[in-house]
C-alpha cells in the first residue's frame, strides 16, 4: 500500500510517499481504508521551524515515539475492511472515525490504517469523511478540559484561544452544557468564534481581555501564554483555570499551581483519555450541536503545503488531507 512516511527528522522534504506492507489488525483492532486524515499537532509540531534545523527535543520525542520510518497521521476517517476477533461495535463496510492505533497514534496518512477498539466509532450520518476526521483528538481534548473545569449550565465560561481546533470544540461543548461563553481570539477570527456559539468575543489584539468586568466559573486556556495572576483575577472565588497545551513555562506553572490551589488545573490530553468521547461527539453532531470547522482540505500529494500553511498561517479550526494517492 502507499503511505506518506516520515523518513527521518528534518524539514518537510523528509516526508515521502512510499510503498509499505498493509497492516494486519490484532484482536482488539480494526483495519480501515482511509479516506481522510486531519493534521494534528503531533504531525506538524516537528516541522514548526520549516527548516532542516531540528531541535534536540524534537529529535528525542521522535525517537521515543517511534515516528521515524512510519506514516504520519492520527485523526482519521474511512471504511472498515477487516475486524479483530474482539470487535463487535463496528463491522466490515461501516464508515467510521477516530484515532489511529497505539499509545502514540500515527499511521493515518496511508491507504490503510489500524484503529484500536476504544478509539473507533461509526461516523456521524450527517458528516463527510473529511469532517469526521477532524473530530477525534481535538474534541477529546476539549471535552477533557471542560470536564476538568466541571462546566455546567448557567456558568460563565471563558475560552482563551476560541478559534483553534480545540477551542472551537470547547466553545460548542460549553454551549451544549448550558454555559454562557466568552471567547478570546484575534481580529480575523471574531466572526468565526461568534458563528460557532460564543455569546461574547474579545479581540485580544485590540482589547485587554484581563480587564473584562465579568468573573468566570471556569477559564479554559488553550495555548494561553498569559500570566497565571491575570487568569486568577478573572476567576470567581471557587472558579478554576484549566490549561490546555501552551509552552513549557506555562504548562509547568499551571501544573505546579494545581497542587497548591484549587483555582488551577491542567489537562494533558494524551494521558487523560475520555471514555466514550467518540459516541458522545456522534450524538452531538447528529443533533446539530457539534460542527467541525475545516479551514482547508488538501490532497495527500500536497501534504507539505498543508503543513506549511498551518505552521505559517495559524489556521482556523482544522486542516484536513484527503487520502487520494491514485
Amino acid at each position: 500500500m502507499k503511505a506518506l512516511i516520515y523518513t527521518k527528522t528534518g524539514d518537510l522534504d523528509v516526508l515521502q510517499i512510499k510503498e509499505i506492507d498493509k497492516p494486519t489488525p490484532k484482536d482488539n483492532q480494526v483495519l480501515i481504508s482511509v479516506k481522510a486524515c486531519a493534521l494534528s499537532i503531533t504531525d506538524y509540531e516537528r516541522f514548526k521551524t520549516l527548516s532542516s534545523k531540528v531541535s534536540f527535543s524534537t529529535q528525542i520525542i521522535s525517537a521515543l515515539m517511534g515516528f521515524a520510518g512510519s506514516p504520519i497521521g492520527a485523526e482519521i476517517a474511512g471504511v472498515v475492511v477487516e475486524v479483530g476477533e474482539n470487535i463487535t461495535h463496528v463491522k466490515v463496510g461501516d464508515s467510521v472515525y477516530g484515532k489511529t492505533a497505539g499509545a502514540f497514534p500515527k499511521g493515518g496518512f496511508a491507504e490503510y490504517a489500524l484503529m484500536d477498539k476504544d478509539h473507533v466509532c461509526v461516523k456521524p450520518q450527517n458528516m463527510t469523511f473529511e469532517q469526521a476526521s477532524a473530530i477525534s483528538i481535538s474534541f477529546e481534548t476539549a471535552l477533557g478540559a471542560l470536564r476538568k473545569g466541571n462546566v455546567r449550565a448557567g456558568q460563565q465560561v471563558m475560552i482563551y484561544g476560541s478559534s483553534g481546533g480545540v477551542g472551537l470544540y470547547a466553545v460548542q461543548l460549553a454551549k451544549s452544557m448550558g454555559a454562557n461563553v466568552t471567547g478570546v481570539c484575534s481580529t480575523r477570527n471574531l466572526e468565526l468564534a461568534k458563528q460557532m456559539g460564543c455569546d461574547y468575543v474579545i479581540d485580544y489584539k485590540k482589547e485587554d481581555f484581563t480587564k473584562v468586568q465579568t468573573k468566570f466559573d471556569a477559564i479554559i486556556g488553550v495555548n494561553g501564554c498569559n500570566s497565571m495572576k491575570d487568569y486568577k483575577r478573572l476567576l470567581k472565588p471557587n472558579g478554576i483555570f484549566v490549561g490546555v497545551g501552551g509552552n513549557v513555562k506555562q504548562v509547568s506553572k499551571a501544573f505546579l499551581l494545581s497542587f497548591i490551589s484549587r483555582n488551577f488545573s491542567y489537562f494533558a490530553g494524551p494521558i487523560m483519555p475520555q471514555k466514550d468521547y467518540l459516541s458522545y461527539a456522534k450524538e452531538l453532531a447528529e443533533t446539530g450541536k457539534l460542527l467541525p470547522y475545516i479551514d482547508k482540505i488538501y490532497s495527500v500529494k500536497d501534504t507539505k503545503e498543508a503543513i506549511r500553511y498551518i505552521v505559517s498561517s495559524h489556521a482556523q479550526g482544522k486542516v484536513v488531507v484527503s487520502m487520494d494517492f491514485k
